[in-house]
């Protein structure tokens, strides 16, 4: 070691002298990773803590609405469930034990055989494989499409609490937020989407849902019955009254 004096030229400075051409340790700074914490709490979560406000609240009240546009004849059931006392869906999250990112669940009523089949995801993006009742309807411009029987599409807006949606939301909107709901779904495909408006007037697709009423259900199963889900291939069918669905991906098949 040498220290003292002056290197020479080509010689190549030592770590252990106090020069000041010997670079230094660096530590990085590490950004802070919100986002990435998001996810992470995201995955850990529950079902019901994602979208249990928004599934049994606005989506719910919507689809007792248009229940009987999407199954006429269901109206009368679905009245007399209202004024029932402490009339409200069960809500199950099918894949919670997993720690997945695309949360699959369901609300409803076994007695009604009146279910909402719901899939979302944190962030815009919700990959594959997804069932074909994923329907990416446009959820602009609004129109005055109401609760018609001729209706191709009926919509739904209710405003909300800021926490109710800020679950499924990569950014939750500030507390005074102006939080809008919009549920959208195609009557003949019985199936629609979510979209959440977190107070800037921008809607976000939140949630792809399908409403299901299957009340007959026979002894054994149809032979359209698979044990390996068609769309992801995984094993996780869980049976309800009138149809079968796929816990993993959310496919359905309903039985005659």
């Amino acid at each position: 070691m040498r220290s003292g004096h002056h290197h020479l030229p080509g010689e190549r400075p030592s770590w252990f002298d106090p020069d000041s051409r010997v670079p230094g340790p660096r530590r990085p700074q590490l950004p802070d990773r919100p986002q990435q914490r998001r996810v992470s709490d995201w995955a850990a979560a529950t079902c019901a803590e994602i979208a249990g406000d928004v599934v049994r609240g606005g989506l719910w009240r919507f689809t007792e609405v248009v229940a009987d546009v999407l199954y006429p004849g269901i109206g009368v059931a679905v009245a007399a469930a209202q004024r029932a006392t402490k009339w409200g869906p069960q809500l199950h999250g099918l894949n919670d034990e997993r720690g997945a990112d695309v949360k699959i669940g369901l609300a409803g009523s076994e007695n009604l055989g009146l279910w909402v089949v719901f899939r979302t995801r944190l962030g815009q993006f919700d990959p594959g494989p997804r069932p074909d009742w994923c329907t990416d309807l446009p959820v602009g411009p609004l129109g005055g499409d109401g609760v018609r029987r001729d209706a191709a599409v009926v919509s739904g807006v209710e405003d909300v609490k800021p926490a109710d949606v800020a679950p499924l939301l990569l950014v939750p909107p500030a507390a005074g937020a102006d939080t809008r709901l919009l549920a959208r779904v195609d009557v003949a495909r019985r199936s629609g989407v979510v979209a959440v408006d977190p107070g800037d007037g921008q809607w976000q697709r939140r949630l792809h849902f399908a409403v299901v009423h299957a009340s007959r259900r026979r002894a054994g199963h149809h032979e359209l019955y698979r044990v390996v889900c068609p769309v992801c291939a995984g094993r996780r069918l869980a049976q309800f009254r009138g149809f079968d669905v796929c816990s993993g991906c959310g496919w359905i098949t309903t039985q005659s």
